[in-house]
């Protein structure tokens, strides 16, 4: 490909004149990345001797776990270069602001041999910080076998949860492209071999990181484009390899239009919030020292380009991060409630007659930035506890990691009080076996009191249907769910079927041409690859 179709005007930043001296006093080389081992328990530090103490770091900072002042935001600063020497004299306090905004972790990113010692003792030291370490494609000059072992010693620490910053930068290329593959190479692979995460540079090397993240099946372990500045086709070849795409202050840029639609369209689910700090601080605060506190301005831009509150893409991006790189967080079990948009959720079960191999509770039962596996099933009384005004909400909608209908009776009086206490709209969200596996004809109950369903097909056919979804106790599912469908059109005004499209996987023709012939509206609903 053609990399002058690739770099749009968002690709190439350079400090405003105001922002030089924040440049010139930090270090040259820069980095991003971290994996999972994240421990409570602090294993003996593996930094080298000769190094400790060669900087003055505070004390254990321990931050409080009391609500923040921005109430219930949580977030996840991907990638901040802590350890450079521009907060050596304010780190405890740029760290206790970062708390103070709702961006209660931070990813601690080394570039060079030195800062990736740095980094780890600043994680060693504040129980909200973890550490990444690699080596910059700027500092790679520097670079041999005897450092690299180093660093693969590095990765043992318990803090240490992913290998970064690596990749390319043919703009400054202040190492020699040679020397740049090599050792991109090589720390993937040490990375692939400790079966950690990796944080990416990618710089005007579209082609060439795309082509090595693939040859080194870099996939096994997952990373993260880090500051990702290139157009959607780029952007969706990443996304391809399983690759996150880190959102960082560009896209607040007055130039960055073009950027703004790539990361429109980028699944929230495959978003990384970050800072790059001290570089690259976001609008309206260009010009000053960048920190993890000012995130929460890109946080805003990337909540209105997906239409969410702060406190959604807070939860989405958080659970993101313990996706891909197993930090603990606070992020709340059997979630049997959560609201999406105008919308609230109810996950009342986590039983299903279906073993879709797409299903959440196959993976980690993460879903829009909540935990839906249930430790036990919630009673209609605590289901409605959870619901202070049903009125609130555009829809209230059952649908989770289980079959509603399964819990038929429940589910009917839930909707009842609903009903009595102002919900507007109800959906119901279903396979479409509720009548057979409930031995009688659930359609005149449903229709009473709940006003819309979407019917998941998966398939066009039995044989399909079967390989898809897997169903048991139910003979003939396909025909049994088509069966539904026809008869729910007596019943609802609003009815809708939906399949899941698994590009190269499922062909979801078949059902729309099922749906077109049943006279009922389709809707496609897009994979996004999480696990």
């Amino acid at each position: 490909m053609d990399e002058s179709s690739i770099n749009n005007n968002s690709e190439n930043f350079s400090p405003e004149n105001n922002e030089k001296d924040v440049y010139k006093k930090t270090v040259k080389g820069r980095t991003s990345n971290w994996k999972s081992k994240w421990n409570a328990n602090k294993k003996k530090s593996s930094l080298p001797k000769n190094l400790e103490g060669k900087e003055t770091f505070e004390e254990k900072t321990k931050l409080p776990e009391t609500p923040n002042e921005s109430h219930d935001l949580v977030f996840v600063d991907s990638h901040a270069h802590l350890a450079d020497s521009i907060y050596r004299k304010d780190r405890k306090d740029v760290i206790k602001r970062a708390n103070n905004a709702g961006v209660s972790q931070v990813i601690s990113i080394g570039s060079d041999y030195e800062s990736c010692v740095r980094t780890m003792k600043i994680a060693s030291s504040n129980s909200n910080v973890h550490a990444a370490v690699g080596i910059h494609p700027h500092d790679v000059k520097k670079l041999n076998h005897g450092i690299l072992k180093k660093i693969r010693k590095f990765i043992d620490d318990p803090n240490v949860i992913a290998v970064g910053e690596i990749g390319l930068d043919y703009y400054r290329n202040n190492s020699p492209v040679k020397s740049q593959k090599f050792w991109f190479r090589e720390q993937i692979k040490m990375a692939v071999k400790s079966k950690m995460p990796i944080i990416v540079h990618c710089r005007s090397a579209f082609d060439d990181v795309y082509k090595i993240l693939s040859e080194e099946n870099a996939g096994k372990v997952g990373g993260v484009i880090h500051c990702f500045t290139g157009n959607w086709t780029i952007a969706k070849k990443f996304l391809d390899l399983d690759f996150y795409l880190g959102a960082a202050g560009p896209i607040t840029f007055s130039k960055s239009d073009e950027l703004r639609e790539v990361f429109k369209k980028v699944p929230l689910e495959r978003i990384l919030l970050e800072t790059d700090s001290p570089y690259l601080t976001p609008h309206p605060n260009r010009g000053k020292r960048n920190e993890p506190f000012y995130m929460i301005e890109t946080a805003k831009v990337l909540a209105e380009l997906h239409e969410i509150s702060l406190k959604e893409l807070g939860r989405i991006t958080t659970a993101n991060n313990i996706r891909l790189f197993g930090i603990d967080s606070n992020l709340k079990k059997g979630v049997f409630t959560y609201e999406y948009k105008e919308n609230l959720y109810l996950n009342i079960t986590n039983k299903c007659s279906n073993s879709c191999f797409f299903c959440g509770l196959i993976g980690d039962g993460l879903f829009k930035g909540s935990n839906l596996i249930l430790d036990q099933e919630p009673s209609v009384s605590d289901v409605m506890k959870e619901i202070i005004d049903p009125s609130s909400y555009e829809e209230i909608v059952f649908s989770g990691f289980g079959e509603p209908t399964l819990r038929l009776d429940d589910m009917i009086e839930i909707t009842k009080l609903l009903k009595e206490n102002g919900a507007k709209k109800i959906r119901l969200v279903t396979n479409g076996l509720g009548s057979a596996t409930n031995g009688k004809d659930i359609l005149p109950d449903l229709s009473e009191y709940i006003d819309a369903i979407s019917i998941s097909l998966q398939a066009g056919n039995s044989e399909s249907y079967d390989k898809i979804c897997k169903t048991k106790d139910v003979e003939d599912p396909f025909l049994e769910v088509k069966n539904f469908i026809i008869k729910a059109r007596n019943f609802f005004q609003e009815i809708e079927v939906t399949a899941v499209n698994l590009s190269g996987i499922t062909n979801n023709d078949d059902c729309i041409k099922i749906a077109n012939d049943l006279k009922v509206s389709f809707r496609s609903q897009e994979y996004v690859h999480t696990n």
